[in-house]
């Protein structure tokens, strides 16, 4: 009789979960009890009261799941495999006393692939190992510990909640859009206003300013040495610059700022040259080591 595992699985979109539903379909070596959640606030206290041999989470922004839900947790222990998508992979990052797993989720589509891969975490927890000693932080990660012990969660959390709405607006904006071209002309005045005032919300400068409040408690004096060293940034280059320094991707800047994908290369190119950066230098690195 094959051993039996427990998986919570943690997606916000309802075709990759049903993808990995059916992947976990397939033959493996244990019998799996699954469950599920569709929120990442949910992903804890779902994992703290099943108690699971794994977690397997896609999310659309798996960095800022990892930033919020996992910090301090009691399921750290637990091993996480964190399904990514394109180039994600090289951009996540986590703390050392997390088991982390990455599985890119182009490699679903291969048969017994992710079962042979769950198959394996498992064979090593099952795995007698000696006790190992605690990391040595590096010295770039010394800093971060005299910071508030909540803030970066905190900030975290807040830009999970304002990308959420702020995707949320732009659907609805782009529906109303295709609803406007059906209407009448009446109709058509009220979709209009409709459409302004989400734009209105969407650029609301307290929504920067409760930002600004977070991730100087997270990042202290980041503003400081921006402003002292390169005076002539404009709020947006500020806020460009703490995005990255956050080490979000691109396609969350873009949906933040409301911006296309071609803006933000153009941004990203005038906002090295006012750095007075190379051309071999990364933008995200050269913030993400400052100050």
């Amino acid at each position: 009789m094959r051993a039996e595992k427990s998986i919570v699985i943690g997606c916000d979109d309802t075709d990759r979960l049903t993808l990995l539903l059916s992947a976990f379909k397939e033959t493996c070596i244990y019998n799996f009890r699954i469950t599920t959640v569709t929120r990442s606030v949910d992903l804890v206290k779902i994992s703290g009261a099943v108690e699971p041999d794994i977690i397997v989470m896609s999310f659309w922004n798996n960095q800022l799941v990892i930033d919020t839900c996992f910090p301090g947790s009691s399921v750290y222990k637990t091993p996480v495999l964190c399904i990514t998508r394109g180039s994600e992979i090289e951009r996540l990052c986590w703390s050392e006393q997390h088991i982390m797993f990455t599985y890119p989720i182009e490699h679903l589509k291969i048969k017994n692939h992710l079962c042979s891969c769950i198959n394996s975490i498992f064979l090593l927890q099952d795995e007698p190992s000696a006790a190992l000693p605690p990391p040595v932080p590096a010295v770039s990660e010394i800093s971060s510990v005299h910071q508030s012990p909540g803030s970066a969660a905190n900030l975290s959390r807040y830009i999970m909640e304002l990308d959420q709405k702020t995707v949320l607006l732009t659907k609805v904006k782009n529906r109303i859009a295709e609803l406007h071209q059906k209407a009448d002309i009446s109709l058509r005045a009220e979709l209009g206003s409709i459409v302004s005032a989400i734009k209105i919300v969407q650029n609301d400068k307290n929504l920067w300013i409760d930002f600004k409040l977070h991730f100087e408690q997270a990042n202290p004096n980041f503003f400081e040495f921006l402003a002292a060293k390169y005076p002539y940034l404009t709020p947006i280059d500020l806020k460009y610059c703490c995005y990255l320094k956050m080490n979000m991707s691109y396609d969350d800047i873009r949906n933040l700022l409301g911006i296309n994908q071609e803006s933000v290369r153009t941004h990203t190119y005038r906002l090295k040259k006012k750095l007075s950066l190379t051309r071999d230098v990364d933008l995200r690195n050269f913030l993400r080591s400052a100050c």
